[in-house]
């Protein structure tokens, strides 16, 4: 007796082949946005919308983070949005962002993020990205 899922993914365009794949992917562009590297720091507070709980958003934007070098942190808002902070140079927020386009267009992840919205923010002490709870 085997377990059938009650829905499927749906394949969508510019897919990535993988969920790791997309965290891969950002890093390789913010690789080409970085430049000399010697960029400021700056912070985004970024709140997406859509299907961002219970399909393993927090989890690949850590994965995300990791790659592209930012610092920062996630966590699950009660009314069924994401919210996180992002810090970085401009490349690195720049292609954080598109990483979280790219598993929202991939058609092997169940993330369906909408940025819903942006706002700067004053850059911190910190050295991780970590998931909050």
């Amino acid at each position: 007796m085997g377990f059938a899922w009650p829905w499927k993914r749906h394949k969508k365009m510019n897919e990535v082949p993988d969920e790791l794949a997309a965290a891969e992917h950002a890093g390789a562009v913010a690789e080409k946005l970085a430049g000399s590297g010697t960029e400021p720091l700056a912070r985004l507070r970024l709140r997406y919308a859509g299907k961002v709980q219970a399909v393993g958003f927090r989890f690949q934007a850590q994965l995300l983070a990791q790659k592209v070098g930012v610092t920062g942190w996630v966590k699950n808002l009660e009314g069924g949005d994401v919210l996180l902070e992002i810090q970085g140079t401009e490349a690195q927020l720049a292609a954080f962002q598109r990483g979280i386009e790219d598993l929202s267009q991939s058609g092997n992840t169940w993330i369906e993020a909408r940025l819903a919205e942006r706002e700067r923010r004053p850059v911190e002490q910190e050295s991780t990205f970590r998931v909050l709870y």
